[in-house]
């Protein structure tokens, strides 16, 4: 077939040129489209651990601490999140996969210790939360009776979810249930 081709093309070039031009343009095709499956997939990755693609104009903006209340009822600093890299979960006592992404979150805790702050808030009351946590383990900061708060942050809050805040008080990821694949993503970006 490529004899025929040869022949009714009026071509100067021999045979083996022609043969050598073929496979040279085979290769280029398949590295572009290499190149291209590589950087799809890179993009691919950048994006898989934001999981809530109407937050992200969130990514890079302050978190408003200031509106959550401790546990004496007054607000925290705006600075209450600077100088550490700070997780926060949004939970709730009656969510099932807030429940189950406990253990993962405890180990993020005992891996990091005092390097991070890990902070949980929920719209539950503190009498509610105290209860849960005397049967289930959660090491975390906890701020309480926040459904006012959550209400004018989130146009919709879903649980679980959980920010990374970097030190300066920003939103750096925003990611769901964290589990098991999620661990040492977590880990790298707390240690920075």
């Amino acid at each position: 077939m490529v004899c025929f081709v040869y022949f009714l093309s009026g071509q100067q070039n021999s045979f083996p040129e022609i043969i050598i031009k073929m496979i040279r343009s085979f290769i280029m095709k398949t590295i572009t489209l290499f190149l291209m499956i590589i950087s799809f997939s890179l993009v691919a990755q950048q994006k898989k651990f934001w999981t809530f693609p109407d937050l992200e104009n969130k990514i890079g903006k302050h978190f408003p601490i200031e509106n959550y209340k401790d546990q004496d009822g007054k607000n925290f600093s705006p600075n209450a999140l600077k100088g550490k890299m700070t997780l926060i979960n949004f939970w709730s006592t009656t969510c099932e996969p807030c429940i189950k992404e406990l253990p993962y979150l405890n180990k993020l805790k005992e891996s990091l210790g005092n390097k991070a702050n890990f902070i949980a808030i929920t719209y539950d009351n503190k009498e509610k939360v105290d209860k849960f946590i005397s049967t289930q383990e959660f090491n975390f900061q906890h701020i309480t009776n926040s459904s006012e708060e959550l209400k004018s942050y989130f146009s919709l809050l879903r649980n679980s979810m959980t920010f990374i805040i970097d030190k300066n008080g920003n939103i750096k990821e925003i990611t769901g249930t964290v589990d098991e694949t999620k661990l040492d993503t977590i880990v790298k970006i707390l240690s920075e």
